[in-house]
């Protein structure tokens, strides 16, 4: 059995009689320590998948698993960080990864909590901005606070929902090469969707297409053979990286296809 587990999961939105139907017989599986990219344009259900995961959407069919247990609701074990930062303006970026911390394990000594608060803002390199609230911060440290907030509850999977979607080009790929040094360092099981096929080459360890809704499902899981750490530009003339990118534009082609022979 995998680390987490998707079997036959559908989900769909509406009243009866006029459900809209985004997931189609999902299937997914996920090894401990694995970095997975989900990619697939946008409106393809990607946030609802990452919110069945999570535990903030039941489906209507099919189960999801992390470590052998059915997800029914959200929990500690599941870490999410969301496009949007949705940290609290009138708390520094201590205050707002205390405030998880805190919740995450109320019986630790204080002292320990502490050192936890600082261990990871360390890691996500906002030592020096630790007393700055979000307004004083740009996005791409905003998100690190965000990162930070759902790396120090230790969860066993951290879910990534597009979270650089919302960043300059620029800002995101000094935060993607920052995800890429953070997983090496923690090695935590991380789900993260995105529709942008060179991030996910850089990133993963596997890349699974999502194609287009309605009734979305995913397809056959492509490796990325490439040692680590990768560099950005390498990878654009790198033989492997082509063959990857190659691979994944066509399973998407070919889901866009089947959906429009559906319709």
């Amino acid at each position: 059995m995998s680390f987490l587990e998707l079997r036959g999961v559908g989900k769909a939105f509406g009243p009866p009689g006029a459900r809209h139907e985004v997931l189609r017989a999902v299937r997914l599986s996920v090894e401990r320590g694995e970095f997975v990219a989900i990619v697939g344009p946008s409106g393809a259900g990607k946030t609802t998948l990452v919110s069945l995961l999570a535990g903030l959407e039941r489906p209507d069919a099919g189960v999801v698993r992390v470590a052998g247990r059915p997800v029914e609701r959200p929990g500690r074990d599941r870490g999410v960080v969301f496009q949007t930062y949705a940290l609290l303006p009138w708390l520094s970026v201590v205050e707002n990864v205390a405030l998880a911390v805190g919740s995450a394990f109320p019986d630790w000594p204080a002292e320990r909590r502490r050192a936890q608060v600082e261990r990871y803002v360390a890691l996500v390199g906002l030592s020096a901005a630790r007393d700055k609230r979000p307004a004083a911060l740009s996005g791409g440290m905003r998100q690190r606070v965000a990162l930070a907030r759902a790396l120090a509850m230790e969860p066993e999977v951290l879910l990534l929902d597009e979270p650089l979607g919302a960043l300059d080009a620029l800002t995101r790929a000094t935060m993607q090469t920052e995800l890429a040094r953070i997983w090496s360092a923690e090695r935590r099981t991380v789900v993260m969707v995105t529709n942008d096929v060179d991030e996910a080459i850089l990133l993963a360890d596997r890349i699974v297409p999502l194609g287009a809704g309605p009734g979305a499902t995913l397809g056959a899981p492509i490796a990325v053979p490439l040692d680590r750490p990768r560099e950005r530009k390498a990878l654009l003339v790198d033989p492997g990286a082509r063959s990857v990118r190659a691979a994944v534009v066509r399973a998407l082609s070919s889901g866009r296809a089947r959906t429009r022979e559906v319709a």
